[in-house]
């Protein structure tokens, strides 16, 4: 009797145990398909956790002057450092975890939402059509009619970051898809963006201090895009590696960063929520900043194709007037978390 009621525990237990096993498993799978979602129009996003870290850079933009034209020479093409957009380098905390884009923002996607809303972007309905790209005979960035995001001016299919954005277009994108889900997407501040890009590094790069390690991690200016770009000469900085791509690259194609995110350096801009303030950085909030209340410019942060490895480094700021639109600039959007 004592035998076979000792078999017949065992067996309950083990039973017990298989099920208690499959449902830890079930949570397991469930934990991480919360870590990254995919939405309704088959965009990928990822929970950030909440967390702090030290934004703007740790060095004099005399430092990098001379780092930079040490290794890559003058740059006669871009503005130099010494604004100090970046300073001073202070502690900031996000005390909330959010869902942000695997990816950039991608064409296919972004032609969903022209689909179904009928949307016209600033470059195909503004006061001046057309966005700016090369123009080689000039050689400066210049506004062209026939560029949108249907045309950037060179090859692009589905799976390329979108580009010829304006901050207008992509708060009306933000728009649309929070109506269409029932949830808040929107523009990530600058600050949830640099902390998703340094995803706990100190250094200049996700990959490190070297800008040459880029090419395993970004498309930015490279030795592919001078050869494609041969009347730059030496003035543009650009790494001596290749990373393959003259122009935009697919989405997700080089290696992501510890938060599992891809492209944050190069590719395209990627335009922040925050109106750009030079010397906000010395008033910042330390929780959640999100920003001046006004202005007449723009975040936006990354680098992209076109840019060398001095603006892709995660503290680097760039701004842009609210309608203005390049062949360089896309955004990839925040979701709310519940």
């Amino acid at each position: 009797m004592f035998r076979k009621t000792s078999i017949a525990f065992l067996v309950a237990l083990a039973a017990l145990g298989a099920v208690t096993f499959a449902m830890a498993q079930e949570r397991k799978q469930a934990d991480g398909e919360r870590k990254q979602i995919t939405n309704s129009i088959g965009m990928k996003l990822t929970l950030i956790p909440a967390g702090e870290f030290k934004m703007g850079s740790g060095e004099t933009a005399e430092e990098m002057d001379t780092f930079f034209e040490k290794h890559y020479g003058p740059r006669f093409l871009l503005p130099r450092f010494n604004e100090g957009h970046e300073h001073p380098q202070h502690q900031v905390r996000i005390t909330k975890p959010f869902y942000l884009g695997t990816y950039h923002v991608t064409r296919g996607q972004f032609r969903r939402f022209v689909h179904e809303s009928g949307y016209k972007t600033d470059a195909e309905n503004g006061f001046e059509p057309g966005a700016k790209g090369w123009y080689r005979r000039k050689g400066k960035l210049v506004l062209n009619k026939d560029y949108s995001w249907r045309n950037a001016g060179f090859e692009q299919t589905d799976e390329h970051p979108v580009v010829c954005m304006s901050w207008n277009d992509a708060a009306a994108f933000c728009k649309w898809l929070s109506k269409k889900e029932g949830k808040t997407y929107r523009l990530p501040t600058e600050a949830e963006w640099e902390y998703a890009c340094r995803a706990g590094t100190t250094t200049w790069y996700y990959s490190g201090d070297d800008p040459e390690t880029l090419a395993k991690v970004a498309n930015v200016a490279d030795a592919t895009f001078r050869a494609g770009f041969p009347e730059f000469g030496f003035p543009l900085i650009a790494i001596k590696a290749s990373d393959g791509y003259v122009y935009t690259s697919p989405v997700g194609h080089f290696k992501p960063n510890a938060f599992a995110l891809y492209d944050m350096h190069g590719n395209a801009w990627q335009l922040c929520a925050d109106w750009f303030d030079e010397d906000y950085y010395g008033k910042s909030p330390t929780d959640n900043p999100k920003g001046p209340d006004n202005g007449g410019y723009r975040v936006f942060r990354g680098g992209s194709w076109f840019n060398g490895p001095q603006v892709a480094r995660s503290a680097d700021r760039g701004f842009t007037e609210p309608s203005d639109r390049a062949n360089t600039t896309g955004f990839r959007v925040v979701r709310v978390a519940e």
